[in-house]
């Protein structure tokens, strides 16, 4: 197995210092896909330079990352991942409009947007759960749904006796090719 890690480039610095400090070094099946996103340069031919090989079956996680991307930029990565190979699995996080945000969260979540904007890096993109799914149905991937926080509260959470929770404002659409 490969796993490729496409990110700023100064995070990934971080990373891989953190992994050599650490001791463990950058083991082979792992390749670091620098990329300034904003700059212009295609995430995708970075990728396909590293070696990643798009006939063949992939998971492809991208966590963090929807929410500072524009709706076409967002469009354009669903494209790339339904022309992956039949059987791959896509899981991208995306967060909700404020107005579908549990009231219990709206405050801390309303603080997270101000605090984004304040830093340079604002929030730009909010989906309801039957956009995201539109839009990844759109671009031909086959299956596509959403995993909310309850649903992960109650597969990973429902046990724990610290009362730690996931919220709700940030949730997954998982599709396949």
């Amino acid at each position: 197995m490969k796993i490729f890690e496409v990110d700023q480039p100064g995070p990934q610095a971080w990373k891989k210092q953190r992994l050599n400090e650490l001791g463990f070094g950058i083991p082979e099946w792992l390749r670091f896909v620098p990329i300034d996103f904003e700059s212009g340069t295609s995430w995708w031919d970075a990728l396909l330079a590293a070696g990643f090989n798009r006939f063949e079956p992939a998971i492809v996680a991208c966590t963090g990352v929807s929410l500072y991307l524009t709706q076409d930029a967002i469009v354009e990565m669903l494209h790339h991942i339904a022309a992956l190979a039949p059987g791959s699995t896509f899981a991208m996080t995306f967060v909700l409009p404020l107005e579908l945000v549990e009231s219990r969260e709206r405050a801390g979540f309303e603080a997270a947007i101000d605090g984004a904007r304040a830093s340079g890096t604002p929030f730009v993109s909010f989906f309801a759960p039957t956009e995201i799914v539109a839009l990844a149905h759109g671009v031909g991937l086959k299956e596509a749904d959403v995993v909310t926080g309850a649903a992960l509260y109650q597969r990973y959470f429902v046990e724990r006796s610290d009362g730690l929770r996931p919220g709700n404002s940030e949730q997954f659409l998982v599709a396949t090719t």
